[in-house]
């Protein structure tokens, strides 16, 4: 059987396409996690300085910039996930670990042109006045050193450590709530990746001859 052109053509394009992304996910991969959440900082400068000079956009900076923030996370899960190896069982069940982050991703951006259109429009309240600069900025040092750990101490103990300490930063005094949901989070974690996904997380250099 014949295969029309423009059907011969797409699928050149698209295995070329896949090709091109899998060697960015690839570089991506390869980067160290300073270079990563370096590039997403100049990235959402960037856009300050856009939205900032849009009369339409100034008045609601902060809010879009937070939207762009979850977009351009979307958008770095959506790429690494062509570095992530599938097998052929898994390609034919048609759940393979790329799966779920991609469809994460897909309902953040999903989303976020809700959020969108409801930031621009016309009787949307302008920014608040934001007064805790220090605290974001210290909540952004902590992920920044929570990721920087995981070769240590691995993902769960570093994420607990990292919610606890934000939770009490916002003051929140409840015991039963700072040891449960940190516990939660690790749990619903490790099932998604290591249960549903068959990905493994940094358990750390500290723990790893112990499992």
């Amino acid at each position: 059987m014949t295969v029309p052109a423009g059907v011969l053509h797409f699928r050149i394009a698209k295995k070329k396409g896949v090709a091109y992304m899998t060697a960015l996910s690839k570089w991506l991969s390869s980067l160290s996690y300073g270079y990563i959440i370096g590039g997403l900082v100049v990235l959402l400068v960037a856009f300050y300085f856009l939205f900032n000079a849009i009369p339409r956009t100034k008045p609601v900076k902060g809010q879009l910039l937070c939207v762009v923030g979850m977009d351009l996370i979307a958008l770095l899960y959506y790429l690494l996930t062509f570095s992530l190896r599938v097998s052929k069982m898994a390609a034919q069940s048609g759940a393979t670990p790329r799966t779920m982050p991609r469809l994460w991703a897909f309902l953040m951006v999903f989303a976020s042109v809700g959020a969108y259109i409801a930031i621009l429009k016309k009787d949307n309240k302008p920014d608040e006045k934001f007064d805790r600069w220090v605290f974001a900025l210290l909540v952004a040092l902590g992920s920044i050193v929570s990721v920087a750990l995981f070769q240590w101490i691995g993902y769960y103990l570093s994420s607990a450590l990292f919610i606890v300490t934000v939770m009490i930063a916002m003051g929140e005094k409840n015991k039963l709530q700072l040891i449960l949901t940190p516990i939660i989070w690790c749990v619903f974690t490790y099932f998604v990746f290591n249960k549903l996904l068959f990905i493994s997380l940094p358990v750390g250099s500290l723990f790893k001859g112990l499992l």
